[in-house]
């Protein structure tokens, strides 16, 4: 079982294959630079698509060399796209990672390709390490559906068990978040109940306040966009807590890194990528 950002990095390292990441436009100074130093460090092997002179460009302006990396040129964003997931399509790149492109294009691109579907709802998945903590936390989802319903509630929580076997989190306990640890809540009583098809690991809680979930679960599900963004985000910026996270829901994994990121933190959201692709998937 992983336990901390530091077991993701070096489960990365270890892993010999499985550790192609395509990135989509690869033409953004922080994308850049985050990939280059992942392949440098061993964490992952990466094909760079996208406006190549302007990734000379970066690379010249940050002081870091682009020699040895694989290169596909293009420079329309949508196109780039395409590309990128088609090499994800044909076995020759396990997951994917954004660049200088809107989310959206990349998941259409995504979303075309239908040898590459898992499931109907795509959802983020966030991984993060906090100090005085002994294990992970899961939380999701931050990144893609502002107020799920109740199926895709169900689809959120099948992306972050995907997530959590990959990294073998057994038992994994977690609950979806409520202001009352007594809270009655019909609709995910039932919907822990249709997890039950999981396996008997698998503990999901109807409702869970967040300190409880902090001190005992390995996962939270947030009913509404703004609770798991509110948390993650005060989490990174007054404590040192080591974030990563992958869009789930397709049978490769989508990597996002903001500019804000840390370099820790961006190596640490690519090696779980590389773990994911390793580990598989229900």
């Amino acid at each position: 079982m992983i336990i901390s950002a530091q077991e993701i990095l070096d489960g990365a390292r270890r892993q010999t294959g499985n550790k192609t990441v395509a990135v989509a436009m690869a033409n953004d100074a922080s994308v850049l630079q985050a990939v280059v130093e992942a392949e440098n460090d061993g964490l992952i092997h990466a094909i760079l698509v996208g406006d190549a002179a302007e990734m000379r460009e970066i690379s010249h302006d940050g002081g870091f060399s682009l020699d040895g990396m694989e290169i596909i040129d293009e420079k329309d964003p949508k196109k780039g796209c395409e590309l990128a997931v088609g090499l994800a399509a044909d076995g020759k790149a396990q997951f994917l990672m954004k660049g200088f492109v809107k989310t959206a294009v990349l998941l259409k691109a995504l979303l075309s390709r239908p040898e590459l579907k898992a499931r109907d709802v795509m959802s983020h998945v966030a991984v993060v390490d906090i100090p005085g903590r002994d294990r992970l936390l899961f939380f999701t989802d931050g990144g893609m559906i502002p107020k799920p319903n109740s199926g895709q509630k169900e689809a959120i929580c099948r992306n972050m068990v995907d997530l959590a076997d990959a990294l073998e989190v057994s038992p994994f306990r977690f609950g979806f978040l409520a202001p009352y640890a007594d809270e009655e809540s019909p609709e995910h009583e039932e919907i822990c109940k249709r997890l039950g098809d999981l396996g008997e690991n698998l503990h999901p809680l109807p409702s869970v306040t967040a300190e409880y979930a902090f001190r005992q679960l390995d996962g939270l599900v947030a009913t509404v966009i703004e609770e798991c963004n509110t948390i993650i985000k005060g989490l990174t910026l007054y404590t040192d807590t080591i974030f990563s996270g992958l869009i789930m829901g397709a049978t490769v994994p989508v990597c996002l890194v903001s500019r804000s990121d840390s370099a820790t933190n961006k190596k640490a959201s690519l090696a779980l990528g590389v773990l994911y692709a390793g580990g598989g998937r229900r």
